[in-house]
């Protein structure tokens, strides 16, 4: 009686333990993350408009599981806004796996300058246009090196005189961390992407590339984008930049 007592009692201890430790889930921790970027000449996330300037990006991202909040701030260097994205997004696939799949939303705000004539002098006003944007990103990652997608963006203006319909869809790769020596990192990213706005189509190739140094804050980051035939009003033949990106360490 005294064996099957003491047997009885360690059963009991082993299961109040499972159970235990199966209703108590340690919260999952909010990261922030983030990166300040100076450039001599502006590109937008659709890399065939520019602002022609020099301009500041700062961007954050704030995520818990498979949530996260990342806006998207753009100023010219004489502090007048350019645009300001507030991105949703939300992670589809499990965590370990290979391929990733994220889908999102956001209310754009775009920042023209426009001047309005007088008898006297041209004063100028800034005017806001709101686009609601989503988007649908997946992508396998091949190996350590080499990641390849797709990339869906879809935009409608909310405003009398924006763009109405806006599709942007890109083939996308991310060719990262290949060491050039032992203190310096290559980044390429090379797109192919089709764009149409209101019915007017191009086609473009746009490559952004990155080096980073052991034990220095700045990455070093340059984007390139060729038109090859495009019917989209303002639409430049090349367009380049340099930017410089600090990334904010992220917390918990």
């Amino acid at each position: 009686m005294k064996k099957a007592g003491i047997y009885l009692l360690c059963l009991f201890l082993l299961q109040s333990k499972a159970t235990f430790s199966q209703e108590i889930q340690l919260p999952k921790p909010t990261q922030i993350t983030g990166s300040i970027g100076i450039t001599n000449n502006g590109l937008s996330i659709i890399p065939s408009f520019s602002l022609e300037k020099p301009a500041t990006i700062v961007n954050m991202s704030v995520s818990k599981g498979r949530f996260s909040f990342d806006p998207e701030l753009a100023f010219s260097l004489e502090a007048k806004p350019w645009y300001s994205l507030f991105w949703f997004r939300y992670n589809l696939s499990p965590n370990q796996s290979k391929f990733k799949m994220n889908v999102g939303t956001h209310l754009g705000l775009n920042f023209v300058t426009m001047p309005i004539p007088t008898t006297n002098d041209s004063i100028q006003i800034q005017k806001t246009d709101r686009y609601f944007v989503l988007e649908m990103f997946p992508r396998y990652q091949l190996s350590k090196h080499l990641t390849m997608g797709i990339y869906f963006l879809r935009s409608h203006g909310l405003d009398a005189g924006t763009l109405r319909t806006l599709n942007f869809v890109t083939l996308y790769a991310d060719i990262s961390q290949i060491l050039l020596s032992k203190k310096v990192t290559l980044g390429i990213t090379p797109q192919l992407y089709y764009l149409n706005i209101d019915g007017n189509d191009g086609y473009y190739l746009t490559s952004e590339i990155s080096l980073s140094l052991q034990d220095f804050p700045i990455i070093f980051k340059s984007t390139m984008n060729k038109t090859f035939e495009s019917k989209v009003e303002g639409s430049r033949p090349f367009l380049w930049n340099i930017k410089l990106v600090y990334p904010l360490k992220g917390v918990k």
